[in-house]
């Protein structure tokens, strides 16, 4: 079974992620439908990254 995909625009917007809009506004694609896995991945990885 696939997992559903969202766009930016939805995940953005929702309560869950509301916390790390402004992270996710900069690092997601406009063009790209994300998972839920894929966006935990993305916002860990930048949250996990050194400061230059």
């Amino acid at each position: 079974m696939e997992e559903t995909r969202y766009s930016k625009n939805v995940i953005v917007r929702s309560d869950v992620y509301s916390e790390y809009r402004d992270i996710l506004n900069a690092v997601l694609d406009e063009d790209t439908e994300y998972t839920l896995d894929e966006v935990d991945v993305i916002l860990c990885g930048f949250l996990e990254g050194e400061v230059k």
